[in-house]
């Protein structure tokens, strides 16, 4: 199982712009350069993320793009939404399958499935984009602790 690219950019693109949202909005170019994204790719991505009620972006001088909401009130499940990723892992688990197996009323590796996609989804549903922020900040922190201990 993997996760699109478009899912774990906005992931991280989110962080992005809220680690930096404090001083003031942060330009598609900033993320794509810090973030190592195509800053085209990442334009769809963050369109996305705005219609979706996640960022607002201003254009021109002083532009860039905000979060619409602290980092505490997004779960990630809010971001992997917004970029159109299906929670659901097979098909025939997904809650608006257009068709239904035959197989679904004996088929015990359903069962498994279901199982696996609720424990994605509450863990999705459970981490607050807030935290993944502090966990950000803390990675940076030791990286420069043992930057400074180098030298």
């Amino acid at each position: 199982m993997r996760l699109t690219t478009r899912t774990r950019y906005a992931v991280r693109s989110m962080i992005d712009i809220a680690l930096a949202q404090a001083d003031r909005p942060i330009t598609r170019d900033e993320i794509a350069e810090r973030q190592e994204i195509s800053p085209l790719y990442l334009s769809h991505i963050l369109l996305r993320l705005g219609k979706a009620g996640l960022i607002s972006s201003a254009k021109g001088p002083g532009g860039g793009y905000r979060l619409l909401r602290s980092p505490e009130e997004i779960r990630i499940a809010d971001i992997v939404r917004a970029v159109g990723e299906p929670i659901d892992l097979v098909w025939c688990t997904g809650r608006e399958r257009k068709r239904q197996c035959e197989r679904i009323d004996t088929c015990a590796a359903h069962l498994l499935w279901v199982r696996l996609a609720e424990c994605v989804r509450q863990t999705l549903e459970s981490v607050t984009l807030a935290q993944l922020c502090d966990e950000a900040k803390r990675l940076m922190a030791e990286k420069e602790k043992a930057s400074q201990a180098e030298t």
